[in-house]
């Protein structure tokens, strides 16, 4: 393939240097023997130059592309570039030389040996153009077709040269086509060029847009092999065909402007470019193109519908019967679970029986959703493991909520208090009105609802006040120094005994219990239901107050005694 191509660029540089030798062999660029102005004499020495210029370059273009047939290894691609980038130096100077001699003429000279020499260069120019794009063609097809018959290294390689020989194919046309502009400046009959590059351009873009779809094929399969199971040969693999899908669409773009330029449809190329590549473009923007597209799509979406409708149908039918299935059994099994907690003889809090109800219900239904999702073809195992690491991620950035769930599970299980029962933990003094895994709403005794995260309660002294059936009432009342202290006593145990609500058992306790500052000081310790704690404690008070104000037992309250010394007489004299 190498020596094919080293083959074809020793043609083109034999070419141009025959064309130099003709171009020599004629007389030099004259504007007559009659007398010339300075500024036609100017003009004819330009064009003089160009051309002496013109054989310096063809000789410089047969020396490198020898040194090419002596070098077929390694140096031999650099000495290419260098050809390459001499050839656009020579074709830069036609291009002065096409110039100059309609300058020339505009001016009034005569050029008609410039002119004649720029149309022979133009012409073989054009002539191995032609050749050597026909052979790129081949080489090309050859290397598409050998990167699917050789080993993945060698296939990789075989890509990278035809990326090379599609820039060196976009080129060559680039430059027919200036060169057709050019032989029309001057004149020439292009009919031929124009219908070969036309016809040119049709052939190389269907191939180009086939090859290119096929690319996009097998870069979508690998990819979704290489999705499933990231290997490092399939990734290089797939890193090769993007990049010979590239060239392929940049080869393709260049096919799509020069098609506008001589008036041909490319629509359909244009749509094919952003259907390979996926990236949109300005051609977005042509009602054709986006036309094209939409037709093309909803076209693969009936197709799909027409292969895949019945059995889409039937799973989604499946899909709401088993989410629906499940949706009942588990209204049945938080039925059946609240049934077993109510019959059970386990003391178990409402925080507890709420949690085990609902969650039995969320359970089923989880259960069902994966069993649903796997009606739709949807992999399972990727699902629960993406699932887990999202819960990670969730968890770890909800640090606070899932300690209150902590606090919320502990409460759960060791039950300090339930729903009703009045309390003192958090901060907070009420009556829990409701209760779950992250927080605790406490209705004050002033009827207002607070919101204590769980973590807060479980963290400090947790005080249940009404846990226990029964509460004792510690009450104090003092009687004065100077007042009956038997009949105090003997009061105060007719007044507790007197009351309905007093429990006998335990027994109350009355007892002197200190000498005060002021007053005698008597505690009065009765026991009492625990809902009817505040109606004893105001009861027993009020009763005191009353017997004592009968019986002449006086409540004393803080007294002070003040001593006012007078001054001495002498005191008074001085």
């Amino acid at each position: 393939m190498q020596m094919a191509t080293q083959r074809g660029q020793l043609r083109l540089a034999a070419t141009f240097i025959i064309a130099l030798t003709l171009g020599s062999l004629l007389p030099q660029a004259t504007l007559g023997q009659d007398a010339q102005t300075p500024e036609q004499k100017g003009s004819s020495s330009q064009i003089e130059g160009v051309v002496a210029d013109l054989k310096q370059r063809g000789a410089a273009l047969e020396e490198l592309s020898q040194k090419v047939g002596e070098n077929p290894d390694g140096a031999a691609a650099m000495i290419e570039k260098e050809v390459s980038d001499q050839r656009a130096r020579y074709r830069r100077d036609i291009a002065k030389l096409v110039e100059l001699v309609l300058s020339a003429e505009d001016a009034g000279a005569r050029a008609a040996q410039g002119r004649t020499t720029a149309s022979k260069l133009l012409q073989q120019d054009a002539r191995a153009m032609r050749e050597k794009l026909e052979e790129t063609g081949r080489e090309s097809v050859a290397l598409v077709d050998a990167a699917t018959k050789v080993s993945p290294d060698e296939a990789q390689k075989a890509r990278g040269e035809l990326s090379r020989k599609l820039s060196t194919s976009t080129r060559l046309i680039k430059y027919l086509d200036t060169n057709i502009d050019q032989q029309e400046m001057l004149g020439l009959d292009v009919k031929a060029d124009i219908e070969y590059l036309v016809s040119h351009l049709k052939i190389r873009a269907d191939v180009t847009s086939g090859v290119l779809q096929s690319t996009k094929q097998e870069i979508d399969e690998i990819a979704t092999r290489a999705g499933a199971d990231t290997d490092a040969e399939a990734q290089k693999l797939l890193a090769s065909l993007k990049k010979q899908r590239d060239a392929l669409a940049e080869s393709q773009r260049a096919n799509v402007q020069l098609m506008d330029e001589y008036g041909l449809e490319t629509a359909q190329l244009r749509q094919g470019i952003i259907v390979a590549t996926g990236k949109l473009s300005q051609d977005i923007f042509n009602k054709e193109v986006v036309s094209g597209l939409l037709d093309s799509w909803l076209e693969d979406a009936a197709d799909w519908l027409r292969s895949n409708g019945a059995s889409l149908i039937f799973e989604l039918l499946a899909f709401v019967l088993v989410l629906f299935a499940f949706f009942l059994a588990a209204r049945v099994g938080r039925g059946l679970m609240r049934r077993a907690i109510d019959r059970s003889k386990l003391d178990v809090s409402s925080l507890a029986r709420d949690f085990f109800i609902k969650m039995t219900g969320r359970l089923i239904l989880l259960f069902g959703f994966i069993i649903a999702i796997a009606q739709l073809g949807v992999e399972v195992a990727p699902l629960l493991a993406g699932l887990g690491i999202a819960g990670f991620i969730i968890g770890f950035a909800l640090q606070d909520t899932l300690s209150n769930f902590a606090s919320g599970m502990m409460i759960l299980v060791y039950r300090p208090f339930d729903v009703g029962d009045a309390v003192e933990a958090g901060g907070v003094t009420g009556k829990v009105y409701k209760m779950n895994l992250v927080s605790t709403m406490v209705l004050t005794f002033d009827n207002q609802l607070l919101v204590v995260p769980n973590k807060q309660i479980w963290g400090g002294v947790i005080r249940n006040i009404t846990h226990q059936d029964k509460r004792r009432v510690d009450m104090t009342f003092g009687i004065g120094y100077s007042d009956d202290i038997p009949k105090a006593e003997k009061v105060l145990a007719e007044i507790v005994a007197d009351n309905e609500k007093v429990l006998k058992d335990p027994e109350p306790v009355i007892r002197l219990h200190q000498l005060g500052d002021s007053s005698v000081d008597f505690i009065v310790r009765p026991w009492a239901k625990t809902e009817e704690y505040w109606d004893v404690y105001w009861d027993v008070t009020r009763e005191v107050k009353r017997r004592f104000d009968e019986e002449g037992i006086s409540i004393p309250f803080p007294q002070r005694d003040v001593h006012i010394y007078r001054e001495d007489a002498r005191d008074e004299e001085a």
